[in-house]
């Protein structure tokens, strides 16, 4: 009896053992790995160099990989993430006007959690909507009215103020503007702006 146990324990093991080794090359198969070198030239923007000993410069075949915040702040560029689209937003335009579709003419003013957003709107039934989020969680979220609804474009100006317990300590404060779509009440012509880079 003990012997036919012992047999069967052994049928078992070797069993799930080939199952186990037969998974793992398909396993191994969909994870793709890049072995990275640290670059032993210097990154220079605008005359200003990037050094970081925790986030080196890299290179791999032949090409040089650096923190895109890091090098977003030499070339005065607002990088951050938006965690509702899940995507990397840049800002970059020397100052320049940030529009879409539905948002023309969006400039941005303030600091430490004081903003002053003003631009033109032309959405449904002249009622626009804006969020702060922090790259996790939204910090506010409201509803604008403006003076006349498309195919007009109307003026809007945004007072935010965001406390200071809720700023984030390294990540960057984002403004999204959109309308919700009369058809099925999803976020539409949404326009993401960076409004502060925070790095501790």
């Amino acid at each position: 009896m003990k012997n036919l146990r012992g047999a069967r324990g052994f049928v078992v093991g070797l069993l799930s053992g080939c199952l186990l080794m037969l998974a793992m090359p398909t396993m191994a198969a969909s994870v793709k790995q890049f072995v990275l070198g640290e670059a032993p030239y210097p990154i220079e923007v605008n005359g200003s160099a990037y050094e970081s000993d925790q986030l080196p410069v890299m290179n791999y075949k032949g090409s040089t990989y650096v923190p895109l915040r890091a090098v977003g702040d030499l070339l005065g560029a607002n990088v951050g993430w938006d965690n509702a689209q899940k995507q990397v937003i840049i800002t970059y335009g020397g100052g320049g006007p940030i529009q879409n579709s539905a948002f023309r003419n969006v400039q941005v003013t303030g600091s430490g959690g004081k903003y002053t957003v003003t631009g033109e709107g032309r959405v449904f039934e002249a009622m626009m909507s804006y969020a702060v989020e922090d790259g996790h969680n939204y910090l506010l979220e409201k509803n604008y009215m403006l003076s006349e609804g498309a195919p007009a474009w109307s003026a809007f100006k945004l007072n935010l103020s965001i406390p200071a317990n809720k700023l984030p300590k390294n990540g960057t404060l984002m403004l999204q503007l959109f309308e919700y779509s009369a058809k099925d009440g999803s976020k539409v012509n949404i326009l993401n702006i960076a409004l502060e880079t925070f790095v501790e």
